[in-house]
């Protein structure tokens, strides 16, 4: 039997995921305007930089992950706290060119890091099922994210350093909870580890990486809203840049009341309602590509947005709960830091795939193509589960 004593607290555990979200919110939604704008680079040397960061908070979360299933997890995400207030201060200190950009690849390296640490000790939650848990984490990291870029706009004309000062005080709080609230025992499970290495069985493997691989391409999708979508209604069809921001305004609004919504009614009790949302999360996701081509005003935007934002509030959250249902407890982190490093990879590739689709074919290719690339993850995942789940061994039963 697994077990890691009376486990992790989710409030403690939703906490530290909310004020590292909330931070991170301080500091990259303003990347490309801050170096267009006050430090005068070009699109390309803002485009690599973000390319670089997308990177580097995969990188964070990969390591994170495969440390914390060999060393002291506590000492893990305490190491990538203190490293956050260090380059608080850095930032405060030094934010010009080229300063701003090393000190904000580091920074999100430990943002990654941070995230994969968070999921993995969200394993060791065992007041809740690991659906109920991973479905909060999402909820949360969310919310700070909504909160933190409502402030920013505010804030920001008094100067970027208020900005960098408000994270510092943030990752201090967080140091002080990790101090006191994550010093969990997990002696059971590392004496099972330093005893026999554990293998993930053959089916276990095949759907944890076909998960992770279609969560990958889903945000190679998803990419395209964050970037190229905001170039296209701005640019393309003079919309006005407040009508995108709300965009995202009604995707924090609509996530919170989805997953509040399904957590109240207990709508991830049990595996067959995973796979539903998995399923229906997908399709739904896939469709809000095919309205926007007919989209030239607002209600055809924020139409797409809905539906996206079902699939996202749905599906997204419950990739990383069946990664934790296939996996022991001594190869949790390693997966966990595999699924939290998958957004950054599909943020990566999207805008330099969406790019060259913009460039050779147009916007609506790019919105198909986006459609295509969800259909085929949605297929990869739906033969991977129908095939390939009977035969895998579960090490959360429910």
């Amino acid at each position: 039997m697994q077990s890691v004593g009376k486990g992790m607290s989710l409030r403690w555990l939703l906490a530290a995921s909310f004020i590292n979200s909330f931070a991170i919110g301080f500091i990259w939604p303003l990347t490309s305007v801050y170096l267009y704008n006050e430090l005068y680079q070009t699109l390309v040397t803002i485009g690599w930089v973000m390319m670089a960061n997308a990177v580097g908070q995969a990188i964070g979360s990969i390591i994170s992950g495969r440390l914390f299933d060999q060393f002291k997890p506590y000492r893990l995400i305490q190491f990538g706290v203190i490293t956050m207030i260090i380059l608080q201060i850095a930032f405060i200190l030094w934010h010009g060119w080229p300063t701003y950009a090393i000190i904000l690849t580091l920074v999100v390296f430990f943002g990654g890091w941070l995230t994969a640490s968070i999921n993995a000790y969200g394993t060791q939650v065992r007041s809740h099922d690991g659906r109920f848990v991973f479905n909060m984490l999402y909820f949360m990291s969310n919310f700070g994210m909504v909160f933190s870029t409502a402030l920013v706009g505010p804030i920001y004309p008094f100067g970027i350093t208020w900005l960098f000062v408000l994270a510092l005080i943030l990752y201090v709080v967080l140091f002080f909870i990790v101090h006191s609230k994550f010093r969990i025992n997990l002696g059971s499970y590392k004496r099972e580890q330093q005893t026999s290495k554990v293998t993930l069985p053959k089916w276990n493997l095949v759907l944890v990486y076909s998960s992770i691989l279609g969560l990958v391409v889903l945000w190679i999708s998803y990419a395209q809203w964050q970037g190229n979508l905001s170039v296209y209604m701005n640019s393309v069809l003079k919309l006005p840049l407040w009508q995108y921001s709300m965009l995202w305004t009604i995707n924090g609004a609509l996530i919170a009341v989805i997953q509040l919504g399904m957590n109240a009614l207990n709508l991830s009790a049990n595996r067959r309602s995973m796979f539903v949302q998995i399923f229906v999360g997908i399709i739904m996701f896939g469709l809000s590509f095919l309205v926007l081509p007919f989209s030239r005003h607002f209600t055809g935007f924020a139409l797409a947005m809905v539906i996206t934002t079902i699939g996202e509030a749905t599906a997204f959250p419950m990739i990383p709960a069946l990664v934790n249902e296939l996996t022991p407890l001594s190869l949790k982190g390693r997966y966990q830091g595999l699924s939290a490093a998958a957004p950054s990879v599909g943020r990566a590739v999207g805008p330099l795939a969406g790019g060259f689709i913009i460039q050779q074919q147009g916007y609506s290719t790019l919105f198909y193509a986006a459609a295509a690339l969800t259909f085929v993850a949605f297929v990869g995942v739906l033969l991977s589960i129908v095939l390939g789940y009977r035969h895998t061994v579960r090490y959360e039963e429910s």
